[in-house]
């Protein structure tokens, strides 16, 4: 199974990039132009999220991490994914003018460096992608349901619980 996962999260990775890719050619082929430049920015970031996502998952399938059962790291998440998640946020329309304009009015490469930071919507998309991907922790093999109770003979012939739960 984890195998199977492995080579439809590579496959789905591929698929992302190259929609990404061919952006522009594909809604040309779906007929759809007559979209705004902000949906489309808007795609193209939930593109790439997806993008890094399936990378993230690719990174936890190939680790193979041992666990009892499959759960979601929120901690691994908020360490990992605030960073690109508030520059993200910022790197979105005049919110990072505004930065740029009051915060650093004095030094035009202070400017410069901080636009050239805030406008890469690009790299904190696959980041935060990642990080979602890498958060969330599959399990595969044998599960220990908590209804399950196995059974053994005991004293007398007697079916006891193996274990109390």
């Amino acid at each position: 199974m984890r195998i199977f996962l492995l080579v439809i999260s590579f496959i789905n990775t591929l698929f992302y990039v190259l929609i990404y890719a061919y952006y522009d050619n594909v809604l040309n082929m779906l007929g759809i132009t007559v979209i705004s430049a902000s949906l489309q920015n808007l795609l193209k970031t939930f593109i790439l999220i997806i993008a890094g996502f399936s990378i993230g998952i690719m990174v936890m399938l190939l680790l193979n991490l041992k666990s009892d059962r499959s759960h979601f790291e929120i901690k691994n998440l908020l360490l990992i994914g605030i960073v690109p998640f508030i520059l993200l946020i910022l790197s979105l329309g005049p919110v990072s003018n505004l930065i740029i304009s009051r915060v650093f009015s004095g030094s035009e490469k202070m400017q410069e460096l901080v636009f050239y930071l805030l406008s890469r919507n690009v790299l904190w998309s696959v980041w935060f992608g990642f990080a979602l991907g890498t958060s969330v922790r599959p399990c595969f093999g044998n599960r220990r349901h908590k209804h399950a109770v196995n059974y053994v003979l005991g004293e007398n012939n007697v079916m006891e619980p193996k274990e109390k739960l």
